[in-house]
């Protein structure tokens, strides 16, 4: 569906595949549970479609209440949480980091920071976690090694070419290994020392049984 305002179309998202992460980050940074209904359907058009408040000012109320009515039944649904493995951009094609187990220091020191921010540092989560694929073998690969720069440049491309669709699978899963780790952390600290072993042993079979490098 196109929103038609003054002869220049403006597309009007149906699935959540059809939402770059850029237009999505942009709408979680600058929404206002305070504007008013209005103030809020115009943030939500701008922020979906790319229609400027001026344009969307001069449509009237009959084509406004259709591209919201549109918005609003996407906004009812969920994205899938399915882990999307591979794709490909620009020739490029890029997996999901295989064998989560051997994440290097440096790597999770970036996960940690960019955690932090949730939904602001999401490309640059993504940068780290889908990296070009640089060898195959059956349903098998390995990935570029990570390196902060080119991770970063990584991230501004993912800006406009993932789907907010791909990137809910990925920090389902990402969040889900990262929750469950630290719930064991948490507890723990908080044991004697013999506990603490038999916790330990609990945590590595957690983590070899969640990342134990197949998908």
């Amino acid at each position: 569906m196109e929103l038609v305002i003054n002869k220049k179309e403006f597309y009007i998202p149906n699935k959540w595949n059809e939402v770059s992460l850029r237009k999505y980050m942009q709408f979680m940074d600058t929404y206002n549970d305070e504007l008013s209904e209005a103030e809020k359907q115009m943030h939500l058009i701008t922020c979906f479609t790319g229609a400027n408040p001026d344009h969307i000012g001069q449509a009237s109320k009959s084509v406004i209440n259709k591209a919201v009515k549109r918005l609003g039944g996407l906004m009812e649904t969920k994205p899938s949480e399915e882990l999307v493995i591979e794709f490909e951009i620009d020739g490029v094609e890029y997996g999901f980091h295989p064998n989560m187990r051997d994440l290097k220091l440096k790597e999770f020191v970036d996960l940690d920071n960019a955690l932090g921010d949730g939904w602001e540092n999401m490309h640059k989560i993504m940068g780290i976690l889908y990296r070009p694929i640089t060898n195959r073998k059956g349903e098998k690969y390995d990935i570029e090694d990570y390196d902060f720069i080119t991770a970063n440049n990584r991230a501004k491309v993912y800006l406009d070419s993932l789907s907010v669709e791909v990137v809910n699978g990925a920090a389902a899963f990402f969040l889900g290994i990262v929750t469950d780790y630290m719930k064991i952390m948490r507890a723990y600290s908080q044991v004697d020392r013999k506990t603490r072993r038999e916790r330990t042993r609990q945590t590595k079979k957690l983590l070899r049984k969640t990342m134990d490098g197949t998908l």
